[in-house]
């Protein structure tokens, strides 16, 4: 026998066990419940009762020492039959007839025991030891008025009825052994199925992270590639200048000086690609962050240039998150050096304030600046999106960048599943309002 059945085996056992232990309760209780209407002697049934009520807990409890044994299990099942028999003897045999159902209860407990048919064994060995209960109280019954082919009635009807009630006992089984192999079959497909389709995309997933991988190289490659002659040009357009300036004409001079404006731009937008590459890219642990430290950290980084407009900044409370610290530390503090390049020098005001929005920890960054006009507030969160410079004058320049710090900020925040969002009116200020999950707590 394959460890598998024996296994199977002794739980059916323990099952059975437990039911009759159980079934054995709800009979004496019915039995005490009705002994003033049908006069039963709870002296003559108790103890066999609550022996047996033992006997089967003991059973339950011990049935991987029998259960894989096949003969044990017959035994088992026909000491509940013979057990009935007695106490439906005890309790009035055949007067009480309407007990006589209580003979159900071995055979569908060996049902749950077996899967082949030896239920219809059981159902014989009940009528058998029916009939043994009427041929003890055969002078009891011809006393009542119950003759000898009354009683053999009485036994061809037990025959009959107990056969029956196996026979519908068995089919009911094998309907339920077919229909729980037909879903064990049908779970095990499924299974299978969704393991190839969780491979198929586990690779999938794997291919999509290579390539991603790739194009960030490319990138980066490129972009690093390109800066290098870049800067030669730059140098090259000061050095002429430098040199021959004062030899060239104003339209010349306004053309070299064009170029090295443009190259410087370019520059600019390269080392800002760079960077933000670099940023989001680059892998690291989540870990519980301070966001008050992170701020704290910015505002110290960019004490110059705050002295220098004259602004003030506010920090209120912040709350801690889980994330990634250097990541989350760069957002911040291109958030921060942003509302700074937009305030006007020498009344600029800068709020940092928190919130929790539907189990989402909020940082707003609220500033009095110059605003930023609503045509322009869905595109300044792409790579390279900025305002016009005409509408992004501060103290009389147009504000210098390259459209990259606010794009960090949202690559960012959402890999932190969060998000990013802004509220502005032009000469009203703007709000940046971080949503980052909070942290879990114990």
């Amino acid at each position: 026998m394959e460890p598998q059945s024996a296994e199977h085996r002794v739980a059916r056992a323990r099952t059975a066990a437990l039911i009759a232990a159980a079934g054995l309760a709800t009979y004496f209780a019915y039995v005490v419940a009705t002994r003033r209407i049908f006069l039963f002697d709870l002296g003559r049934v108790a103890p066999l009762f609550s022996g047996l009520i033992v006997a089967n807990l003991v059973l339950a409890a011990t049935a991987a020492r029998w259960a894989s044994y096949r003969r044990a299990i017959y035994v088992f099942e026909a000491a509940q039959v013979v057990a009935c028999t007695v106490i439906l003897h005890r309790l009035g045999g055949l007067v009480m007839g309407i007990l006589f159902v209580t003979y159900a209860f071995p055979i569908i407990l060996s049902e749950i025991l077996h899967s082949d048919r030896s239920v219809f064994f059981i159902a014989n060995v009940a009528a058998v030891s029916f009939a043994a209960m009427l041929w003890v109280e055969h002078s009891m019954l011809a006393a009542l008025g119950i003759d000898g082919r009354q009683q053999v009635a009485f036994v061809a009807m037990a025959f009959a009825i107990l056969n029956f009630l196996a026979l519908y006992a068995d089919r009911y089984g094998y309907q339920l052994r077919n229909l729980a192999t037909e879903l064990q079959r049908k779970v095990a497909e499924r299974t299978e199925e969704l393991t190839a389709v969780n491979r198929a995309l586990a690779e999938k997933a794997r291919a999509l992270e290579e390539k991603q991988e790739e194009l960030r190289s490319f990138v980066y490659t490129v972009t690093h590639d390109l800066k290098a002659p870049l800067s030669a040009i730059l140098l090259t357009a000061d050095l002429v200048l430098q040199r021959h300036g004062g030899a060239l004409t104003a339209e010349g001079r306004d053309d070299l000086e064009r170029i090295v404006r443009l190259a410087g731009g370019t520059e600019d937008m390269i080392r800002d690609l760079l960077e933000m590459f670099r940023i989001t890219s680059r892998p690291e642990p989540r870990v519980a962050v301070d966001l008050g430290a992170l701020v704290a950290e910015a505002v110290e980084t960019l004490r110059p240039q705050i002295a220098a407009k004259g602004a003030q900044v506010v920090v209120g409370p912040l709350p801690r998150v889980r994330g990634e610290q250097w990541k989350l530390a760069h957002a911040i503090s291109n958030l921060l050096g942003n509302a700074l390049k937009y305030v006007p020098a020498g009344h600029g005001r800068i709020e940092v304030t928190s919130g929790v929005d539907n189990g989402f920890a909020t940082l707003s960054v609220r500033d009095n600046g110059i605003g930023i006009p609503p045509a322009y507030q869905r595109n300044i969160f792409d790579v390279f999106g900025r305002v016009p410079d005409a509408e992004q004058v501060v103290d009389g320049a147009a504000a210098a960048g390259s459209g990259v710090g606010l794009a960090i900020v949202k690559r960012v925040v959402e890999a932190h599943r969060g998000s990013v969002d802004v509220e502005s009116a032009p000469g009203r200020g703007s709000c940046f309002t971080l949503h980052l999950p909070a942290e879990e707590r114990a």
